[in-house]
Parts: C-alpha cells; sequence; structure tokens
C-alpha cells in the first residue's frame, strides 16, 4: 500500500515517469481511468493508501497530455 506522497518515488523504481504530489493528486480526482474512487480508498488517518499492484498498471498504460 502507497500514499500520496510515496507514488513518486515508486514510478521512478518502475522506470516511469516522476510526477508530482499534486499532478498524481489532481489525475486521482478528475481522471475516469483512476482505478482507485477516492471515497473507496482506505484512510490512515488524513492519508489514503492505495494498492501499487492496481496503481502501477494505470500509470504504465496511461496516456500522457499536454496542457
Amino acid at each position: 500500500m502507497v500514499t500520496f506522497p510515496e507514488i513518486p518515488d515508486r514510478l521512478e523504481e518502475a522506470k516511469l515517469k516522476r510526477l508530482t504530489v499534486q499532478r498524481i493528486r489532481q489525475l486521482a480526482e478528475t481522471d475516469p481511468d483512476w482505478p482507485v474512487p477516492l471515497d473507496q480508498a482506505p484512510k490512515v488517518g488524513r492519508m489514503r493508501l492505495f494498492d501499487w499492484r492496481v496503481l502501477e498498471p494505470y500509470f504504465r498504460d496511461r496516456k500522457s497530455r499536454q496542457g
């Protein structure tokens, strides 16, 4: 299980493009393809937890969009 602040390091370890925590949060809130709805992600204190085994394929298959 990972939290938003841990995801950038996990992306780098998986040899994927590193994203900022802010961008990852934005994707979680706005991308309909985000695999775990925020209201279904378990919370520990103020931190939401996500299963990296579910998130990694999302980031691997995601098409980057230029803003």
